[in-house]
C-alpha cells in the first residue's frame, strides 16, 4: 500500500510539473524594464508579465518587401538584429523599439539593411491574438 501511495505521488508530482502555469519572464522584459520592476510585476501582477512575454513574439509579423506592392523607399526605417541578412526575432526587443501602435491600423516600417518589413499589429488585432491565445491555455472560459 506504501509503495502505491509513493508511485501515486510520485505520477502526480510528475504530471503538476507538466501543467505549472509559472510565469517567467521573457529576458527581453527585463534587459526593457530592469530585474527589479520585472519582479515586482511578476509578484503583483504575474498576467501582465504573461502579457508581455506573449507581445514580444506576436505583436507583428516580419515579411520580405513585395517588390510589385511597395515602395518601400517611401516607408519609415528601423533598425532591428539580423541574422545572415534577415531579421532576427530572438534578439529583437518591439519594447525598446518604441513604436506607438495603432488602434485600428497595422503600422508598416522598412527595416534597414535589408528587404524586409516589419508590421506592428493594430492594438484590436493583437488583443484578439492574445485573448485566443488566453483561451487556448484555458485562461479565458466563455
Amino acid at each position: 500500500m506504501k509503495k502505491q501511495f509513493i508511485t501515486l505521488a510520485i505520477i502526480l508530482l510528475t504530471f503538476g510539473g507538466f501543467t505549472s502555469t509559472e510565469i517567467v519572464p521573457d529576458q527581453r522584459l527585463i534587459d526593457y524594464l530592469g530585474a527589479e520592476k520585472t519582479e515586482t510585476m511578476l509578484k503583483n501582477n504575474p498576467e501582465l508579465v504573461r502579457y508581455y512575454n506573449y507581445f514580444l513574439d506576436h505583436s507583428y509579423l516580419i515579411t520580405q518587401v513585395p517588390q510589385d506592392k511597395y515602395d518601400a523607399t517611401q516607408l519609415p526605417v528601423i533598425n532591428v538584429p539580423l541574422l545572415n541578412g534577415k531579421p532576427d526575432p530572438a534578439k529583437m526587443n518591439v519594447l525598446k523599439l518604441e513604436i506607438q501602435r495603432k488602434y485600428d491600423d497595422r503600422i508598416i516600417l522598412k527595416i534597414a539593411n535589408c528587404q524586409y518589413l516589419l508590421v506592428m499589429l493594430s492594438e484590436k488585432e493583437f488583443i484578439e491574438k492574445y485573448n485566443e491565445h488566453r483561451r487556448s491555455l484555458g485562461l479565458i472560459i466563455e
